[in-house]
């Protein structure tokens, strides 16, 4: 009889600890799927100057931080204050712009918030120089679905062209 509860026990230790174990991390990083090819749409509509593609990926009240921590005070401007500052760069500093594939990745917390990161390098011309200039960025986005609600940027300005000159 001590046999037999022996076997039984080894039996329900071995089931047991054969069985798989459930996840309960409800954290996960994707490099695919809707929000991943939404903020590809962003990048893209930036890049070939499509200002309505480009707001169309940003919540009503979004907000945006560049090259400050994320928090400081004054730091964040609307995201159609960035917009105005992107056109004026566009049409006074960047004659060309291309972006590399990039890294895209969306990353779920405990919490179900969600975080989107990129890492992208853009080239660009100047419009009085025929130099191309390699430019670095860094976005990280807070996620409401497939809009963003905010954008955490760096990149080194030292790099960028000199304006346009006055005709």
């Amino acid at each position: 009889m001590k046999n037999y509860y022996f076997l039984l026990t080894l039996s329900v230790f071995l089931f047991i600890s054969c069985a798989p174990a459930v996840d309960q991390n409800k954290t996960s990083v994707v490099s695919e799927g809707k929000q991943i090819e939404s903020l590809k749409g962003l990048i893209a509509s930036f890049t070939a100057g499509d200002w309505e593609g480009y707001r169309s990926h940003f919540t009503e009240e979004a907000n945006v931080v560049h090259n400050l921590w994320w928090n400081a005070e004054g730091a964040a401007i609307s995201i159609d204050e960035m917009l105005t500052q992107h056109q004026w760069n566009r049409e006074n500093l960047f004659a060309t712009l291309s972006v590399n594939e990039g890294i895209y990745e969306i990353i779920t917390q405990e919490d179900g918030s969600q975080f989107g990161h990129v890492w992208i390098e853009f080239t660009t011309r100047g419009y009085d120089n025929e130099e191309e200039i390699k430019i670095p960025v860094n976005l990280s986005y807070a996620m409401e679905g497939e809009k963003v609600s905010f954008e955490w940027g760096f990149y080194d300005t030292s790099k960028f062209p000199a304006p346009k000159k006055e005709e």
